[in-house]
C-alpha cells in the first residue's frame, strides 16, 4: 500500500474528482478481492449437517450409518462434512467422486486411519488392513498377493472348497430326509460353511474342530463395528468402560492371540513331518505353513515377526469370514425374492452340469448367469458397507479441499445405488453385468473395495461363493416356508462392518432329481 499512497499524495490539488474515482475504484477492487476469497474458502469446505457439542453429527445416525449417510447425502450433497464425535469426517455417496479418488488420488488415499480396537485386535495395526501406508504395507500386501492369495495357490485350495461344501449338500439332504417340508437355518449353515473354508486354508483346521474360535472371531467382528467413546468423543471416554466394552475388547483381544499362539507352535512341531518322507500332508499347505517356510527361508526378512504373522492371519480370517457368508446369504435371499431368476440360474447350473454326480470347478467358467447374480448381489450388498479411506497429503477431491490423515468415509452402500451410475438401481437386475467379467471395475461397482487397498482375497472369496452356491442351486430347489410370498421375505439389514441380514434367512430345500437317482 505505500506505492498507492505515494501515487495518491502526489496527485494534484485540482484532481480532487480523479481522486475520487481512484478511491472508490481501488475500494470496488479490495472488496471484490475479499469477497471472492470468502466465498472460495466456503467452496473449499463441504457442507455439513448443524453438529451439536461433543457428539457431532452422531445423533443423525441410524443404527444403519450406511442408511443414514445415505439419506444425509440427499440433503447436503455426494460428498459432506461430517462430525462424528470431535472428529471430522468426509463422506462420500457419489459413484463419480469415487471414481476420481480412485483413478486421480490413489497414492495419496492409500492409507487408513486406525482406532483403539484395530491397535488392540492386530497388534497396533501391523495387519495388511490396516497398517499405514508405506514400505511396511507394500511388503506385506506383496506377501499375501504372491505367496498366500495368488492363482495358484487359490486353486491348491479347492479340494478344501470340495470337502466342505460336499459336506453342506450332505447335511442338508439329510436334514430333507428327516424333516420333511422343514425350513433349515441358510445364514447359520453358510456362516459356518465360510468359517471352516477359512479354518482349513488359513490355519489347517479340521471341520468342526474350532467351535471355540469361532465365537472368538464373531466377537472380534462386532467389536470393529462397535461404538467407542474414546475413539470418537475422548472427553465420554470412561464410558467404554461403564458399557464393558474395553473388558470385552481386551478379553477377545486375549483369547485370539492365546488361540493363534497355540495353532503356530502347533504347527513349528508338525513341520518336520509335514515334508519328511511319506508325508501325506506336502501338497495341502495352509497359510502358516507357507509364512513358517518364508521365514525360514528368510525370504521376508525382519518384516514377520510372530506378533506381524499373528496379525495377518487375524486379517484373512477377519476379513473372509462374514464377508463371504453374508454375500451367500443376500445371494440366496434374493433369489428366494425373485423366483424366476433362481429358476434361470438353476436351469443354466443344472444345464452345464448335466449328469454328472459332481460338480467340478472347471464347470463354473461356464455359468456366465451364476456369475451375474453373484456381481448383483455384491452390488447390492457390499462386502465392504464403508470403506475409510485417510489421505496423506492435501487434495482437491469435486472441488473441495480434504486436509491430510482426516477419515474419508466411501459409502460403497450408497454409490452401488447411484442413480447416475446404474439404471434402476434400487432392482436386482443380473443381467445388467451380461458379457463382462467379474475382475471388471467399472466407474461405480467396487465389489472388493477401492484402489490400492482393494482386497487382495478377491479371488479367494469369488472361488468360495461360486463354487457353493453353484451345488446349493444344482442339487436343491428352494422355497419358502408356510407358503410365503416372496414379497414378504424380510429383506432388512444390520450393519457391522458388513450389513448382515437382520432375521436368519429360513427356506425350505427340495432335494432335486439328481440327488434322488
Amino acid at each position: 500500500m505505500d506505492g498507492i499512497g505515494n501515487v495518491i499524495y502526489n496527485l494534484p490539488a485540482d484532481h480532487s474528482c480523479e481522486l475520487l474515482v481512484f478511491s472508490l475504484l481501488l475500494s470496488l477492487v479490495t472488496l471484490l478481492m475479499f469477497a471472492r476469497k470468502i466465498n472460495t474458502a466456503r467452496a473449499r469446505s463441504p457442507p455439513s449437517p448443524t453438529r451439536l457439542p461433543f457428539i457431532g453429527n452422531v445423533h443423525q445416525l441410524t443404527t444403519r450409518p450406511h442408511r443414514g449417510m445415505h439419506s444425509l447425502s440427499q440433503k447436503y450433497g455426494p460428498i459432506m462434512l461430517f462430525h462424528y464425535g470431535h472428529k471430522p469426517v468426509y463422506v462420500v455417496s457419489s459413484a463419480a467422486i469415487a471414481h476420481e479418488i480412485t483413478r486421480t488420488h490413489d497414492a495419496s488415499f492409500a492409507s487408513r486411519p486406525t482406532t483403539k480396537v484395530f491397535h488392540m485386535l492386530f497388534y497396533g495395526a501391523a495387519d495388511l488392513l490396516f497398517s499405514p501406508y508405506g514400505d511396511y504395507w507394500r511388503q506385506m500386501r506383496k506377501l499375501c498377493v504372491n505367496e498366500l492369495l495368488s492363482s495358484k495357490m487359490v486353486q491348491s485350495y479347492q479340494y478344501i472348497r470340495e470337502e466342505r461344501v460336499s459336506e453342506l449338500v450332505t447335511s442338508i439332504h439329510s436334514h430333507c430326509l428327516n424333516h420333511k417340508s422343514a425350513a433349515v437355518n441358510l445364514s447359520q449353515l453358510l456362516l459356518r460353511l465360510s468359517n471352516d473354508v477359512l479354518a482349513g486354508a488359513v490355519l489347517g483346521l479340521s471341520e468342526g474342530a474350532n467351535e471355540k474360535m469361532r465365537e472368538s472371531f464373531l466377537r472380534a467382528v462386532e467389536l470393529m463395528g462397535e461404538f467407542s467413546f474414546t475413539e470418537h468423543i475422548p472427553v465420554l471416554g470412561w464410558m467404554d468402560h461403564l458399557t464393558g466394552f474395553t473388558k470385552k475388547l481386551r478379553k477377545t483381544a486375549e483369547e485370539l492371540n492365546t488361540f493363534l499362539d497355540q495353532i503356530i507352535d502347533s504347527h513349528e512341531m508338525m513341520k518336520p513331518k509335514l515334508h519328511g518322507q511319506g508325508g501325506d500332508r506336502s501338497d495341502k499347505k495352509d497359510f502358516v505353513d507357507i509364512i513358517l517356510e518364508l521365514r525360514k527361508a528368510d525370504m521376508v526378512g525382519q518384516i514377520l515377526t510372530k506378533e506381524n504373522m499373528k496379525a495377518i492371519l487375524l486379517d484373512m480370517f477377519l476379513a473372509g469370514t462374514d464377508t463371504s457368508a453374508t454375500a451367500m446369504e443376500w445371494m440366496m435371499a434374493e433369489l428366494a425374492k425373485n423366483p424366476d431368476i433362481m429358476t434361470k440360474a438353476q436351469n443354466e447350473v443344472r444345464a452345464v452340469v448335466g449328469a454328472k454326480s459332481k460338480i467340478e470347478e472347471a464347470d463354473i467358467s461356464r455359468m456366465e448367469y451364476l456369475k451375474c447374480v453373484i456381481k448383483e448381489t455384491l452390488r447390492l450388498h457390499s462386502l465392504w458397507l464403508l470403506t475409510r479411506q485417510s489421505p496423506s497429503t492435501n487434495v482437491i477431491v469435486a472441488g473441495f479441499e480434504i486436509q491430510p490423515n482426516t477419515s474419508v468415509l466411501i459409502n460403497l452402500w450408497a454409490i452401488h445405488r447411484d442413480p447416475m451410475a446404474w439404471e434402476r438401481p434400487m432392482e436386482f437386475v443380473p443381467e445388467r453385468f451380461l458379457n463382462t467379467c467379474w475382475s471388471d471395475n467399472k466407474a461405480g461397482y467396487f465389489p472388493f473395495g477401492m484402489g490400492r487397498r482393494m482386497c487382495p482375497g478377491n479371488q479367494f472369496s469369488a472361488a468360495q461363493i461360486e463354487y457353493a452356491m453353484a451345488n446349493l442351486l444344482f442339487w436343491f430347489d428352494w422355497k419358502l416356508p408356510g407358503g410365503m410370498d416372496p414379497e414378504d421375505l424380510d429383506m432388512r439389514d444390520t450393519a457391522t462392518i458388513v450389513a448382515r441380514k437382520e432375521s436368519p434367512l429360513l427356506l425350505v430345500p427340495v432335494p432335486h432329481a439328481y440327488m434322488l437317482k
